[in-house]
């Protein structure tokens, strides 16, 4: 879809990249107002959309949506140390943050 189409609160169905591959906004993201600004400065012109997003935060999180929202977290901290405490304690604060986007 063309993101001059694009209102927020949309699924984003692929991953966005940046021209070398490297993910810029993963698939699975709702489409935020600053995604949509994001995306144009970034010179990306069209992005692939599954659905609209929930409308309401109230809809149970099941154990197999924060299973995949930890295994998306893991791949981002691969390269860190997950016994260091530092590790840990932003791991925790992201997870917090993801959940409660979600």
């Amino acid at each position: 879809m063309k993101l001059n189409d694009i209102t927020p609160g949309v699924l984003l169905a692929k991953d966005v990249c940046d021209p070398n591959g490297t993910p810029l906004i993963r698939a699975g993201a709702i489409i935020t107002e600053r995604h949509v600004r994001a995306l144009k400065s970034w010179g990306i012109a069209e992005i692939a959309i599954q659905s609209a997003a929930p409308a309401s935060n109230a809809l149970t999180r099941s154990s197999a949506s924060v299973q995949e929202l930890k295994a998306m977290l893991d791949i981002q901290f691969s390269l860190s140390n997950p016994d260091h405490p530092a590790v840990q304690a932003l791991y925790e604060i992201c997870l917090k943050r993801a959940l409660e986007h979600c």
